[in-house]
């Protein structure tokens, strides 16, 4: 009986023993240094959508020594046969000319007769617009103290005195470029056009119209 139960214990101890047998493993580094470039197996491949031929040279950086001239060579001591760029400048507008006299002047734009109880005056920098700012007068009153010239018309009804109405335009400034340019418009209550006049003027000076009324 002691040596059923011995050879028992034997049994249980062994396969504990086989259970618990870790076999060592050993794991070694690479050395990359030693490694050919044929003992990969992978297969070499072309990316796809590139082209497998060789580039293309445009141009040669080697220096010709042995003196020959090529067709394709430029002579820079030739005189060129190009023809030189030119720019035709068109001025339309008198303004920037400084050099302009009639400028320093008041200017007279003319004596008008009407039976029209009232004028439209309509006035406009019709040349460069640069920021012209006139003065707008009857018979030594203000109307307008500052009126800034545009492309568009400034337009104002004025009421006529009988007799003689004189409106003066006056240059406050020159803008960007000299001198002071408008154009000056008159209509009656009619609708009819009476007076059409422009006008160069330097800082300072006026333009005058005179309008009789019947």
């Amino acid at each position: 009986m002691r040596l059923i139960f011995f050879i028992f214990i034997l049994f249980i101890q062994f396969s504990f023993s086989q259970d618990y047998n870790i076999t060592k493993i050993e794991i070694k580094s690479l050395d990359t240094n030693n490694i050919d470039d044929n003992s990969f197996s992978l297969n070499k491949f072309s990316p796809k959508g590139l082209t497998s031929k060789p580039p293309k040279q445009y141009f040669s950086y080697e220096i010709n020594s042995d003196g020959n001239n090529n067709n394709n060579d430029i002579d820079l001591s030739k005189k060129s046969n190009l023809v030189k760029p030119t720019w035709k400048v068109r001025q339309d507008f008198s303004e920037g000319n400084n050099k302009n006299s009639d400028s320093n002047r008041d200017f007279f734009l003319g004596n008008i007769e009407t039976r029209s109880n009232y004028v439209m005056i309509k006035c406009r920098d019709h040349e460069y617009v640069d920021g012209d700012r006139i003065r707008l007068m009857l018979n030594g009153s203000v109307i307008h103290p500052n009126i800034i010239l545009s492309s568009a018309y400034y337009t104002v009804d004025i009421d006529l005195e009988d007799g003689y109405n004189n409106i003066d335009f006056i240059a406050l400034n020159e803008g960007q470029s000299s001198p002071n340019t408008a154009q000056l418009v008159v209509m009656d209550q009619f609708g009819n056009e009476i007076s059409n006049k422009s006008w160069l003027l330097s800082t300072g000076y006026k333009a005058k119209l005179v309008i009789f009324k019947k």
